[in-house]
């Protein structure tokens, strides 16, 4: 008798989830326009009307699905840049230090790269 959780055991062996600049990238673009769509909320509404919700969480999917689109597009160049955004991040609060400081990212020469595929 096979498990119930077996398809995703099977998917979770495929993909590093929490490594994948996919779902870092789908995370980032539907959390920026989501909270675009809630200031623009915030700041246009009436004193007695209330935050729709419903359309934040549209306007979340929307922009997580265009940064899915784009990451099919350039996923290199943004597995690069999420994977410099994390060194750049982490090296930030090393040292028992709670400030963030600016540095330049490990990877500074950062190549957008479109075009066919080279294969």
């Amino acid at each position: 008798m096979r498990s119930l959780l077996f398809p995703i055991k099977v998917f979770a062996g495929r993909m590093n989830v929490p490594n994948s600049g996919f779902w870092v990238a789908i995370g980032i673009g539907g959390a920026v326009i989501g909270t675009m769509s809630f200031v623009q909320q915030y700041n246009s509404k009436d004193s007695n009307e209330e935050i729709r919700f419903r359309s934040i969480f549209r306007d979340f999917c929307i922009g997580a699905f265009l940064t899915a689109i784009i990451y099919m597009f350039l996923p290199d160049s943004i597995d690069s840049l999420v994977s410099s955004g994390k060194s750049m991040i982490s090296s930030s609060f090393t040292g028992g230090s709670r400030s963030i400081t600016t540095s330049t990212p490990t990877n500074s020469d950062i190549e957008l790269q479109i075009g066919p595929a080279r294969f």
